[in-house]
């Protein structure tokens, strides 16, 4: 083996984040989160390397091919237009410092501001004949006219949210003379509309609830889909507009078992809009059904004990030929995604022989193909971080065309996976993935850690996460294993991969048989040969960190000493949060804690792990930065004041202006030195 790694390695790997190609398919642009910097890049697969456009002083946060082929990005809160993207390919290999910075002329000729805004621009969407861009500003839809270079702000109610997961402010007709558009009411619901791009509002919805997952089926026709039951049912509807009339029709209702929320997507239309798919789990998995538009019909059409999407905003895509379509599934293992090839006109999914086109190890996933026929997507592996690779039509000779990760990351230098699984509550499977020193002398014992992820949505892989948060835990344990620990990363019940039973296994069972599951980890670990039974600690963001908590308060005795990163230590305090912030019906978490919190007191208590504190014995480190969208700052003022309540052993750091999951390389430099010292100090002084 090479030198360890080092910290400065797990913090210089590069993170992927929205790519597309160009409509002529001869590029592919995308964003490279870079320690926190996010710049735009430009590559030409197969005819070199990837070129970075911008020099942004926070992040470049959108951007948008134009029809014609020019590209437009939100750079520093600016929207600016790159022409001609293969110039700056032919004519540099990195921008010159002051490429598109408000304050400097763009030295570029191809690179142009066009609107200088105070507050952020957001969710580019251009309208299919390339005439209008829209966006979104201080919550308010805005548009520019490409032909006389004019920005107007709409008129439209509410305050704009997206419209839907890739389709940016608003959602476009195929002919562009009108989109669809969602916003939060006065009562914090989602509505949604339909406006013309002069802002004059067609039709808006008035609904006693949310409403979203929009996509037209054609130009008269939208669908959408409406949650009940607390989010255990949907009803999926087509509003047709023809003429002065409106007719809302119910297409379906998905009744879920009760569990827990039910599963479904927004219907993607074929090229030739005569049918949709929907990713529904109707059989206890997420598969395909295709929703035919001559008679309203629903057919399921991928089948098994497997789940055909990969993770968070990973979907399929049609062929042109609107008779195939491509999708990821780990049909083959459950760790792994790899991406399939179905047509419809062959059946062979009723045997689970949907043809294999991308098999790379790993998860390959984000499938987008080119103009051309040349299929994009994401792909990670044991050795590698997620980048994006390109292969032919039918998945042959596959290349990576980004390259996120510095030179000290080579195979020989990581730990490779070992997957592993144990019976937990009810007698559920429990997997996980094992990652330890080579070589450990016979008669060492080392410490062990129990990573946890968050969601719990989340799936850890056998390797490189397709996901940020997880690919650079991933990597920090990489490096904390060069430090003499062993690492078992495990997939607690609630998570996705292993069907529907096991994701709501979770219902009226919050704090109790989750953390079972994480508590089964670290005995497991206990067991091993080589791992010292007193020196097993546990540590997870978000979810994991709520996980840590509620393992060392209602198990005080199996672990040493556990690191929550921005967890939830009070669940009616969240809830009550989160529906302030971001409006009723958006938490899945009330199904599984029986309604709201005045009306399930017990199964609140029992999810909170303050409930339990005064049981807590090991010592805890709390980290979280005050800018978390995902789980309010009080929580940590609440740990603070009970733990200090009770005199029990704590540590906290916070950061003032960070998120979440950090998003500054600054500052995991500090942070990730303070988590290693004190699992240190606990586990080894």
């Amino acid at each position: 083996m090479s030198s360890p790694i080092t910290l400065e390695d797990v913090l210089n790997i590069k993170y992927l984040g929205k790519w597309d190609w160009s409509p002529d398919g001869r590029y592919i642009a995308h964003i490279s989160d870079d320690g926190g910097l996010h710049d735009l890049w430009l590559v030409e697969p197969g005819a070199g390397q990837p070129s970075k456009v911008t020099c942004a002083k926070r992040r470049v946060s959108d951007f948008g091919w134009s029809p014609d082929g020019d590209l437009y990005f939100v750079q520093d809160g600016n929207l600016f237009r790159l022409e001609e993207p293969g110039k700056v390919l032919r004519t540099s290999a990195a921008p010159d410092p002051a490429f598109g910075q408000p304050s400097g002329p763009a030295l570029h000729p191809a690179l142009q501001l066009l609107f200088e805004s105070k507050s952020a621009v957001s969710g580019l969407s251009w309208s299919p004949d390339g005439s209008l861009l829209a966006f979104a500003r201080d919550s308010r839809v805005w548009m520019f006219s490409k032909a006389d270079g004019r920005f107007t702000e709409l008129s439209l109610p509410g305050k704009a949210a997206p419209a839907g997961e890739e389709s940016g402010a608003v959602l476009w007709a195929p002919s562009s003379r009108k989109f669809a558009f969602s916003f939060r009411d006065e009562e914090t619901y989602r509505q949604i509309g339909v406006a013309k791009p002069d802002g004059t509002v067609i039709w808006r919805s008035y609904f006693a609830g949310s409403a979203g997952a929009l996509s037209w089926f054609d130009e008269d026709t939208l669908y959408f889909a409406r949650p009940g039951a607390s989010g255990t049912s949907a009803d999926l509807y087509t509003l047709v507009l023809s003429g002065d009339k409106t007719e809302v029709t119910l297409l379906r209702r998905i009744e879920g078992n009760g569990r827990g929320p039910v599963f479904f997507t927004g219907a993607l239309p074929s090229p030739d809009r005569t049918k949709s798919l929907l990713l529904l789990e109707d059989d206890g998995y997420a598969h395909y059904y295709v929703l035919d538009r001559s008679d309203g019909g629903i057919k399921q059409v991928t089948f098994g004990k497997c789940e055909d999407f990969a993770h968070a905003s990973d979907t399929a895509r049609w062929l042109p030929d609107s008779r195939s379509f491509l999708y990821a599934s780990n049909r083959d293992s459950a760790g792994e995604r790899h991406i399939f090839r179905h047509d419809l006109d062959t059946g062979k999914l009723d045997t689970g022989k949907d043809e294999k086109i991308v098999g790379l190890p790993g998860t390959n996933s984000m499938v987008k193909v080119s103009p051309d026929g040349r299929i994009g997507f994401q792909h990670c592996d044991e050795f590698r971080n997620m980048d994006i690779w390109v292969a032919g039509p039918n998945g042959e000779r596959p290349a990576q065309v980004t390259f996120s990760m510095p030179p000290a990351w080579t195979p020989e230098n990581q730990f490779a996976p070992e997957e592993i699984s144990f019976e937990s509550a009810g007698g559920l499977a429990i997997h996980g993935y094992l990652m330890k020193p080579k070589d450990v002398p016979a008669g060492k014992r080392l410490p062990g850690l129990v990573w946890v992820h968050g969601g719990p949505v989340r799936q850890m892989r056998p390797g490189w996460n397709p996901l940020r948060s997880y690919a650079l835990f991933h990597g920090f344990n990489q490096y904390l294993i060069h430090h003499g620990y062993v690492v078992l990363s495990v997939n607690y019940r609630g998570g996705i991969g292993y069907g529907r039973d096991f994701r709501q296994a979770l219902y009226h069972k919050m704090g109790v048989d989750d953390v079972a599951d994480v508590v089964g980890a670290g005995n497991y670990l206990k067991d091993l040969p080589y791992v010292d039974a007193g020196r097993v600690a546990i540590w997870g963001l978000s979810y994991g960190g709520y996980m840590t908590m509620h393992s060392l308060t209602q198990y005080p005795d199996v672990f040493k000493c556990g690191v929550n990163i921005a967890g939830i230590w009070d669940y009616p305090q969240w809830t009550r949060w989160a529906d302030k912030r971001y409006g009723k019906g958006t938490g899945s978490f009330k199904v599984y804690l029986g309604g709201e919190p005045e009306g399930s007191p017990e199964l609140y208590m029992q999810g909170s792990p303050r409930t339990f504190a005064k049981k807590m014995k090991a010592p805890l480190l709390n980290v979280q930065g005050m800018l978390d969208m995902n789980v309010d700052f009080q929580q940590m003022d609440r740990i603070i004041e009970d733990l200090v309540d009770l005199g029990k052993e704590f540590e906290v750091i916070y950061y003032p202006n960070e998120v979440h999951t950090f998003a500054k390389r600054k500052t995991w430099l500090d942070a990730m030195p303070k988590i290693q010292a004190f699992l240190d100090k606990h586990l080894k002084g």
